[in-house]
């Protein structure tokens, strides 16, 4: 028996002596200091902040403060909460309540990362496009009539290599009228995000107007804006783009330099194009901006060379709460399609638009466009646009609305979004209706 207790004191022993340099160099590791001062007690973990505090003379900064709970009713300041551990457990005092911190995370590093997603613009709908000069079937355009339409099915993938690099790419799928859809390389860019205020993107990435006003018109799977329903803009081209915000996003801007023949024609020509935005949004929702472009249009080359430079200005006011959008937008462009015509010409237009949302599901909206697309040249071609509508956002990925658009063009034929309405009749004009259920879907 006294064997066998002389042997467990032995092993008793050496098990300390194997635990003790563990021990000690968990403790040697651990850095702890009580500074008393002016009725508070002051308790660090960490050397650099003991040596900020004495520095300071005496600024803690961010900490963690119980008032009352010393031994002797002393405010106890810790750096921070391991710190006002360490102390009420050395003097046994009685631990402090807080919410209960959130699990780990798995560890896992942000980055890379990549998503996946996809938008649809569909609708199911009746129209007609009429030439009123015409009588029979030929005054009717070959897409008149009742069916399902996909406007546009893009596929997205971004993916993020870190906090500064990224890439992505879309690809269009849209409805090119005469039958027949058509696949594009919408985006595909290089981005470097140095901060907020300095974003580049380099390859086929989003104009500084177009999107910049559908995002604040809120109805683009309904109808495009203006200036790209016209064709007196695209929404994305090729080139190196420099964008951000500022200002507490007070002050959004962007400058592109562009092929200048839109994300489905990377044409490379003599000369590149500019194109660029500021916008000011003093109260929150409420956003004034000015953009404007110039260049060739992709048009110069030595086989064709230039004669003329197009010139586009816009401007824009708008408001945006979670009930109401209401805003407009003004363009005047010149030599827009007269590039390398001996011939001079000019066009503009304006378009009002206006949203209410009764309920975060049920909204009304309505729009009006006007345009005179060729002032020099086809003084009499007008342009009149309206659309009228009852959305209904199911969830967040999809919204459906029952839509009434008209449009009607005299003085001759223009294209647009909607084919090319009008009548080659003198004196006569076309007139373009449609009603249906439009609806976008993401995911």
């Amino acid at each position: 028996m006294r064997t066998s207790k002389i042997t467990a004191c032995l092993l008793a022993l050496v098990m300390a002596l194997l635990v003790a340099p563990a021990a000690k160099a968990q403790v040697t590791g651990l850095y702890y200091k009580e500074v008393e001062k002016d009725g508070r007690i002051y308790i660090f973990n960490t050397p650099e902040r003991f040596k900020s505090f004495t520095a300071s003379g005496g600024d803690m900064g961010t900490s963690v403060m119980l008032v009352n709970r010393g031994p002797n009713g002393e405010t106890l300041v810790a750096e921070n909460e391991t710190a006002m551990d360490l102390y009420l457990f050395k003097h046994n005092l009685e631990a402090y309540e807080r919410p209960t911190p959130k699990p780990a995370s798995s560890g896992a590093a942000p980055y890379p990362a990549t998503k996946i997603g996809g938008r649809v613009f569909a609708d199911f709908s009746d129209k007609e496009n009429k030439d009123k000069g015409k009588t029979g079937g030929a005054a009717k355009s070959s897409d008149s009539g009742v069916g399902v339409d996909v406007k546009r099915f893009y596929f997205t993938v971004n993916h993020d290599f870190d906090a500064t690099w990224s890439a992505q790419f879309q690809s269009d799928i849209g409805d090119q009228g005469a039958r027949r859809y058509d696949v594009f390389v919408k985006k595909a860019f290089i981005q470097a995000k140095l901060a907020p205020e300095a974003i580049f993107r380099l390859g086929s990435a989003d104009t500084a107007w177009v999107p910049f006003v559908e995002g604040l018109y809120g109805y683009r799977y309904v109808e495009t804006v203006i200036t790209d329903h016209l064709s007196f803009g695209t929404s994305a081209d090729w080139g190196l783009h420099f964008l951000g915000k500022a200002a507490n996003d007070m002050i959004g801007y962007q400058i592109s330099a562009e092929n200048g023949k839109g994300y489905s024609n990377p044409t490379r020509t003599k000369t590149v194009d500019f194109e660029g935005r500021i916008s000011f949004e003093p109260i929150k929702g409420f956003t004034l901006a000015a953009g404007g472009y110039t260049g060739k249009r992709g048009n110069d080359t030595d086989a064709v060379p230039a004669l003329h430079t197009a010139q586009r200005t816009d401007a824009l006011i708008s408001y945006v709460d979670d009930h109401f959008r209401v805003g407009g937008e003004w363009f005047e462009a010149k030599n827009w399609n007269n590039v390398t015509t001996v011939a001079t010409d000019k066009a503009d237009g304006y378009s009002i638009w206006a949203s209410f949302a009764a309920t975060p599901t049920l909204s009304i909206f309505g729009r009006y466009d006007s345009a005179k697309p060729s002032k020099n040249l086809k003084p009499a071609l007008e342009f009149t646009y309206y659309n009228a509508g009852l959305q209904f956002r199911l969830n967040k990925a999809l919204a459906t609305s029952i839509v009434y658009k008209m449009a009607d063009v005299k003085g001759g034929t223009l294209g647009t979004s909607n084919g090319t309405i009008g009548s080659a009749v003198a004196g006569q004009k076309g007139e373009y209706n449609e009603i249906g259920l439009f609806a976008l879907y993401d995911f």
